[in-house]
């Protein structure tokens, strides 16, 4: 099986694919940069809409209609972005191309189209609980959210159910993508994190380079060349953290309950044990609310307590 060039890595936000990207960057032969967009850009120069009577409007029918064909506009923009790849790849002297852009994941029914034939795909899954753990902490950090989720956000208001959505929903576009493409390989933050070796190796065999002795050692501690948007989490740390995994464990039943009737079937069909979760009634429901009010009266009364008690003693001196 001979190599492409290009190397798509491809998986939900939030799992786990800035790790595979810094021990692709760390090997000799392959510059993987920080997240350039460039992808999510060419999926949305080649939107387009289907109206009820078949019309459709976009990019590729435009140029059909001025006569150029839909082969060759896709040449001359896979020309244009595996280009800028490229180009960064020989400033940095290395031969082949990565890209890894979270969003992506979005956008990948676009991304096959203009890819697919031409690049090694890198699909990466996550527990889906995790990620709509994990996309909560980056939407706290940012302070908003990005384009691809909003529509989530206005028809799922529960925060979490939404972030579930958008993990099956993207996926399951991207298991698909693995099923029916030869070249593109399958893996499991879960595994990487265990055993980032041996994961590895099996992408550097999937994209045909070979193993480097301590090329995860050397991608964990090296100090970045390139300093862009990523998982600040990963480039603050210079070992792997597995302490993330199963956090999705630790949430109350009622947001364990929403979620895991969403993300449950997909859950199974990547490997995962589907998750119990008991629905909880009204009624527990508003117990735990009021015990949650009396707890916080009760710490008040306590604080106020000790506020009292600090301001009636006795200066010293």
């Amino acid at each position: 099986m001979t190599a492409a060039p290009g190397i798509v890595v491809l998986g939900s936000p939030r799992s786990g694919t800035t790790l595979l990207r810094r021990i692709l960057d760390a090997h000799s032969n392959i510059a993987c940069p920080p997240e350039t967009y460039v992808l999510s850009a060419a999926a949305r120069f080649l939107h387009e809409e289907k109206f009820d009577h078949g019309l459709r409007i976009g990019v590729l029918v435009g140029l059909g209609y001025a006569g150029v064909e839909e082969a060759d506009a896709l040449t001359r923009l896979r020309e244009f972005t595996f280009g800028l790849l490229a180009d960064n790849a020989k400033r940095q002297g290395k031969p082949r191309w990565a890209e890894k852009t979270a969003f992506d994941a979005f956008h990948v029914a676009a991304i096959r189209k203009l890819c697919q034939g031409h690049v090694r795909f890198i699909c990466m899954q996550r527990h889906g609980m995790d990620v709509a753990c994990s996309l909560g902490d980056l939407v706290d950090k940012t302070g908003g959210y990005v384009d691809e989720l909003h529509p989530y956000i206005r028809q799922y208001p529960q925060r979490l159910q939404a972030f579930a959505h958008a993990w099956r929903d993207t996926s399951t576009a991207i298991a698909d993508l693995a099923d029916e493409d030869d070249g593109a390989l399958q893996i499991r933050y879960e595994d990487l994190a265990a055993d980032p070796e041996a994961v590895a190796r099996s992408v550097l065999a999937h994209v045909g380079e070979p193993w480097e002795d301590g090329l995860v050692d050397r991608a964990l501690s090296k100090t970045p060349e390139q300093v862009g948007f990523g998982d600040w989490k990963t480039y603050g740390r210079a070992q792997v953290d597995t302490s993330s995994v199963g956090r999705w464990k630790k949430l109350p039943a009622p947001a364990l309950h929403g979620i895991a009737e969403i993300c449950n079937p997909l859950l199974t069909r990547l490997g995962y044990d589907a998750v119990q979760a008991d629905a909880v009634d009204d009624e527990d429901a508003r117990r735990r609310y009021e015990l949650g009010l009396m707890m916080a009266r009760m710490k008040a009364a306590k604080a106020a307590k000790a506020a009292v008690a600090k301001a009636a003693k006795p200066a010293k001196g």
